[in-house]
Order: structure tokens, then sequence, then C-alpha cells
């Protein structure tokens, strides 16, 4: 018996987690009254019912649930139980069931029903529709411009935490004893989702998977329409996406070599300077195709450099240097944010394209203050490390959708809070809460140049259950990679991998982490005060960021 059947095992019958022997069906689950499920009064209906094995997924019994707490909340829940040995299930824990949860998170404005990647891993596998089924965010914004903060809420919270809570109580019911271990599994919204359960709940999970989390949820869609204000205002519309494809290879072609191994990676995008105006037609240093006219060289520095107010200072962050132009500033602008704009005016009706680069910082101050307060999930993890939680990200350094700095920006906040000087320790944060980023990777693992991490979520489990940190997550493929492949260590930060001198760069065995990330140009990442977009100064406090240092350091 290995070493992780055997503490789950323990905990299981160690504790009071053993409360009563298996005797509820699945068909019982909806129907039994006295189970607290079917007469719970917040639950407005509820169905279970055996779904047959088909193709790879197991047969499990799915319990849907429809929870409100008025007429206007209508979360749909939905629970993915492997069978109990009442219904025929076995090689588990109890029945088929492995003894532990998995909530799996949504995406966009959309939440996630699909359980069955939980379920096939013996995990009860839990998602929700978090309160509206077609995926849309507009119903934030009444018609007559008042906030529905029902719907906000539902989104936002509600939703992901009533999703945790059945998974738990329906687990415990059908199999007659509480779950050993409960972990969260999402990316982008999913990530956000994992952030927001370990703020406000965070004494219910043992681990958290929280990948290129969108949290900061106003701002960073704010931002993700200021490069189609700048290519509006300097070019008159998008520019080709032949033109930025090259720009995105001249800037990796420049800054590879930078960290000592030349891979057609960028190691560290904040490094990088490459200054898209030698790609302008009629220069000696311009491509022979898709060179570039001196209005669309300097949109596309506006969009590196991201959005700034009159003064000059930082409001958030830009597209990294090697990031895909595509997901943000192709043809069309990725939707997210121009419903975001509809929820900063208060409009349905307001117009992204009205918005001139000078009117952005009017645009983000209002999103700040109108509604960032109810999205943008950057509380503390006070209850969570008290709990014993652990909180692992990796995040992509080329993310295209969501700006990689954000999570390091609130890492670094995090790392001051849990600190025992005036300076980050990120140290002392390692032993709960682990981000990982990884060079060339993009949104989720799309759109990647480096290495995608393999399997983050089994490092998390290993972590939560055998108290084995991850030091590295191991990475493989992307498209830079040979036809042989390639493996990297991701390594937590603020280090990166460095290539020994000796052996394959394509082998992770021939790096190790090191280096300090936040000490070549940490202070790229202050950002104007909160609330204050349009005129305010930078904002230092509890930023983790020496204001003192960044005052003479060249970063405007």
């Amino acid at each position: 018996m290995n070493r992780a059947k055997l503490i789950l095992i323990t905990l299981l019958l160690i504790g009071g987690r053993v409360t009563t022997a298996a005797t509820t069906t699945c068909e019982m689950l909806a129907t039994d009254p006295g189970n607290g499920i079917a007469g719970d009064p917040d639950i407005k209906s509820a169905t279970s019912v055996i779904v047959p094995s088909a193709g790879d997924n197991v047969a499990y019994c799915r319990v849907s649930l429809l929870y409100g707490t008025n007429a206007n909340q209508n979360i749909n829940i939905l629970i993915g139980l492997p069978l109990s040995a009442a219904d025929g299930g076995s090689g588990g824990v109890r029945g088929a069931w492995n003894g532990r949860t998995e909530g799996l998170g949504g995406s966009a404005c959309s939440g996630n029903l699909d359980v069955t990647p939980a379920v096939n891993a013996g995990y009860v596998g839990s998602g929700t529709d978090l309160g509206h089924p077609d995926g849309d965010c507009e119903p934030a914004v009444n018609p007559d411009g008042s906030y529905n903060l029902q719907f906000i809420d539902d989104f936002i919270r509600n939703a992901i935490k009533q999703e945790v809570l059945w998974s738990k109580k329906v687990a415990q019911v059908y199999y007659g004893m509480r779950p050993a271990f409960s972990y969260w599994n999402g990316c982008s919204t999913g990530g956000r989702e994992g952030y927001l359960l370990a703020q406000e709940l965070g004494d219910e999970l043992n681990g958290i998977l929280a990948n290129a989390p969108a949290i900061y949820f106003t701002r960073f869609h704010t931002a993700q329409i200021w490069g189609q204000i700048a290519m509006k205002d300097l070019v008159g519309g998008p520019i080709a996406p032949a033109k930025l494809a090259q720009t995105q290879a001249s800037a990796v072609a420049a800054c590879d070599a930078a960290d000592g191994v030349t891979d057609g990676i960028i190691d560290n995008p904040r490094t990088c300077h490459f200054d898209v105006t030698t790609n302008i037609c009629g220069t000696p240093t311009a491509p022979a195709n898709n060179c570039l006219t001196h209005a669309e060289a300097r949109a596309i520095n506006l969009i590196w450099d991201g959005p700034r107010n009159e003064r000059g200072d930082k409001i958030w962050f830009g597209l990294d240097r090697g990031s895909d132009f595509s997901g943000l500033d192709g043809p069309v602008p990725f939707p997210i944010p121009v419903t975001q704009l509809h929820w900063s005016e208060r409009d349905r009706n307001f117009d992204w394209r009205t918005v001139r680069l000078d009117e952005y910082p009017r645009v983000a101050q209002d999103g700040s203050r109108n509604i960032a307060d109810l999205t943008d999930t950057f509380g503390p993890l006070d209850i969570f490390r008290a709990h014993g939680g652990k909180l692992l990200t990796y995040v992509g350094g080329n993310d295209q959708l969501i700006f990689p700095h954000g999570v390091i920006n609130y890492y670094r906040t995090m790392a001051l809070r849990y600190s025992d000087t005036d300076e980050p320790d990120f140290e002392k944060l390692h032993s709960f809460y682990r981000l990982f980023r990884a060079p060339g990777v993009g949104h989720c693992g799309t759109d990647s140049t480096g290495p995608v991490p393999v399997d983050p979520f089994g490092a998390l489990v290993k972590w939560v259950e055998e108290g084995v940190p991850p030091d590295t997550l191991l990475a493989a493929g992307g498209s830079a990679a040979p036809p042989s492949g390639r493996t990297r260590p991701i390594c937590p930060y603020p280090t990166t991998a460095i290539y020994n001198g000796t052996g394959s760069i394509d082998n992770a065995a021939n790096f190790h982490c090191g280096g300090n990330l936040e000490e070549p140009a940490a202070c790229t990442d202050a950002l104007v005060k909160y609330k204050h977009e349009e005129h305010g100064k930078l904002d230092f406090v509890g930023s983790g960021l020496d204001r003192e240092f960044c005052r003479f350091s060249q970063f405007h």
C-alpha cells in the first residue's frame, strides 16, 4: 500500500470522519426528505439518477440541485458521485469513491456542468452554471442602468460557495462519511473562483489549484480593450494579423537569448525592451515582409506598455512581448471587455469605440469605483492559511488574455502580508501558497511556445496529503520544442529555470531553479492608486515595492 493511500485510510477512520454505514442509494438522494437534501428549504428542486458508463466515462450517480433563497436566485449545481457500494461501486474507499471531492471551475462568463473528469478519477466532482445557464454576463446591468446585484453575487461568489458546500454534504449522505480531502481545480474564471474560495470560504478546502486566475476582474478586463482603442485611434482600425505575428516573432528573436539559452522563448518579458519601430518599413532593420507604418508601430508599443494616465503612471499591465496578439488585438475585440465597459458605465449600450486613448483612465476609474469592489477578488488568505490549506497556481509567462503580472502583483502583496519584516518574504509564503510562472506559455496552456505544466493537480494533491511541496512543476511540449519534445522545470516565483551549461536544452534535468525575477524590473509593476486611475499617483502602500528604490528607477 502506498503512503498516500495509507494516509487517506487513516484519516477516514480517525477523527470522526466515518459517520454511518452507507445505505442510501442514488435514487433515494433526491427523494428521501429525511436526508437533509430534498427537504432543505433552499433547494427548489432535486433529482438523482445513475448515469451508465459510456466510452471512457465510468458509471456514476448524478445529482442535480436547483438552489435559491428567493424567487430571483436560481443556481444549478451538478454533483457527480462515483457509485457507492449500495449501487454496485467498488475499488475505492467507499464503493468506487476515493474519499475526496473536486470542485471544477468555469471559464469566461460560463460555469461548468461537466463533472466527468473528476468522477472518472474517483472524486466526487461538482460544477455550477453560476446562476445563469447561457454564459451571458450582460444581465449584470439592468435596462434602467442599475446593477443586478443578485446576478453579480451569484456569478462571483454565491454559486461556487454553494457548489463546494453541497458537494461535501451530498457526499456525506451518500457514502456515510465526510470527505477526507476537498479540492478545487480551475483555470481562468475557474482560477478566479479558486482565489475567491480561498479568501471567503477558507476553512472548507484543503487544496486549491487556481491557474491563470482572472482576479482583479474589473481592472484587467478593462485593460483588455486598451489595444483595440490604441489601434482605433492611431491606425484607424485593427492591424493586420500577419503584421502582428511578425512583430511577435521579432520581439522573441530580439530577446530570446537574454537568459543564456536560445530556445524561441523570452524567459522574462519584463526585461525585454524591444522597440518595434525597428520594424517600420524602409528602415534597415525592417523585416522583408509585414513591416509596419509609423502609426502601427506606435500602437503596438502602447499595447506592450499598457494603459497609463495623464501623469504617465501605469494603470494596469500591458501585453507582454512575445505573447500572441490575436486574442485581444485581433480583427474584433475579445467580447468580455466589451461587456465589462457596459458594467463599468452602467449602460448595456455603451460603445467602447467612443473611448479615446486620453479617455481610457476615466473609464478605468469608473469601473473601479462602480463595480470592482464586488468583483475583483483581492482579499487576504488568513483563514485558508490558518486552516492548513494549500494554494497552487501556474500562470503563463505569455498569457495572451489575462496579463500575468496581475497575479504576480497579488502574490507580492501576500508575500508582504505574511512577512515578519517590511519586505515581501516569498520563502515564508511558499509554506502554503506557491506561484509558478511558465515562460512562453499562453492562457491555460493555449498558444504556448514554451513547455506547459504536465500535472499540477497531482502536485497539489501530493503537497496536501503527503506534505511534499512542489519545488518545481514538470512541463513539456510547446510549439518551440523540436519534434522529439522538450521538458523544463517550472520554478516557484520569484525564481526561474537556469541552464546548467551542459547537456540538451530540451531536457529538464539540465536546468535548476535560481535567480530572482523581482530584482531586474519589479518596479515596472507599480500601479496607480486603486480608484484614482485618472489623476492618481503610483501607490506603493502595501504593494511590496520600495518607493524610494523605484523613485530612482527608470521604469516609466
